[in-house]
């Protein structure tokens, strides 16, 4: 896999480095090789044009395996035109990826081919907000080695393929890379998760195929967002934590039953007493709800539910419809 040192020599701030080089570090096979033709099509000035990049990978598409105008009219007969297979025998491929490349802008880069995005690489960073700039879209990265590649590459999870009608995407992309035909004839070397409470999972799995499995189907809960439910990532950040969750498969679990956990964040405890008191049928006098301390008391109903208040103390979360002795308005 092509390596990027040059970029180590692009002016830039420290701190634009430093974002860089871990960026850079667990790089899989597929953005690599995006990387190297939005590269090719228009050079980096400075660091901030890369995470410019970096910042609209999702924008590039690869054709893949693509890496010559044949090729491409081949991958763009199969996966784009939709036509009978026996009418290949009668098409131009050289001249229908050329045709494809004219439609799609792009650079052929190895065994595949990158289209630009329509817009080009929009600007997300402008030098000033870098903590804004995540790395996100992913679930797990995997780091698999190979006897033809004893360094390991990286895998980044979900892979799309059987969502896009077959089109290869992040696995048959590693896959082939590492030559070889499942994630099983690799080494583990590393895995990273973007749910830092899961723990080391190379510890977790005694098979690569298992965690790559895992992985894909966190992705697609992330990417879901429980069907558009509310506050989904942080119901489900709040729910790892109540539950003190320290593996992937727990971490799935809990996902699967989302829908038995609540989150009251801290902005919203003056509301959620209010109702209580409503539910009680109690009444504060106004000389009284002036001086009362909603927030202390919605805290302390909370608490008596069996809720525990997040580390950063920005919410509470418990199980939707824990009984509980109940303070009483006398």
């Amino acid at each position: 896999m092509k390596t990027f040192e040059a970029l180590n020599r692009l002016p830039s701030t420290p701190q634009e480095m430093m974002w860089l080089r871990e960026r850079m570090e667990t790089l899989s096979v597929k953005e690599s090789l995006i990387l190297s033709a939005a590269l090719m099509g228009k050079p980096a000035c400075d660091a901030r044009d890369v995470i410019n990049i970096f910042q609209t990978m999702s924008d590039y598409e690869v054709c893949y395996p693509a890496g010559s105008y044949e090729a491409l009219g081949r991958f763009c007969l199969r996966y784009d035109a939709q036509l009978p297979q026996e009418l290949g025998d009668y098409i131009d491929l050289e001249q229908l990826g050329k045709n494809y490349e004219d439609e799609h802008p792009g650079a052929f880069i190895g065994n595949c081919y990158v289209e630009y995005s329509y817009q080009g690489p929009a600007t997300r960073y402008d030098g000033t907000n870098l903590a804004a700039c995540v790395d996100d879209g992913w679930s797990v990265k995997v780091k698999l080695a190979s006897e033809r590649c004893p360094d390991g590459v990286w895998l980044r999870l979900p892979d799309y393929e059987d969502a896009n009608d077959g089109r290869p995407d992040e696995m048959r992309i590693t896959l082939d890379e590492l030559d070889v035909k499942g994630v099983d004839e690799c080494t583990l070397l590393e895995a990273r998760c973007i749910l830092p409470e899961v723990g080391d999972l190379t510890e977790q799995y005694d098979r690569a195929s298992d965690l790559v499995y895992d992985g894909q189907n966190l992705g697609f809960v992330l990417d879901e967002r429980g069907q558009g439910m509310q506050n989904f990532m942080e119901l489900y950040a709040g729910a790892l934590e109540y539950e003190d969750c320290r593996t992937l498969a727990e971490a799935l679990d809990i996902a699967e039953s989302l829908n038995r956990y609540e989150i009251i964040p801290d902005v919203s405890l003056r509301e959620y007493a209010e109702q209580e008191l409503k539910k009680q049928g109690v009444a504060l006098p106004e000389s009284v709800a002036a001086s009362f301390h909603y927030e202390e008391y919605a805290a302390a109903l909370l608490e008596r539910r069996g809720f525990l208040l997040t580390r950063d103390e920005s919410a509470y979360v418990g199980k939707v419809g824990q009984t509980f002795s109940g303070m009483t308005m006398t």
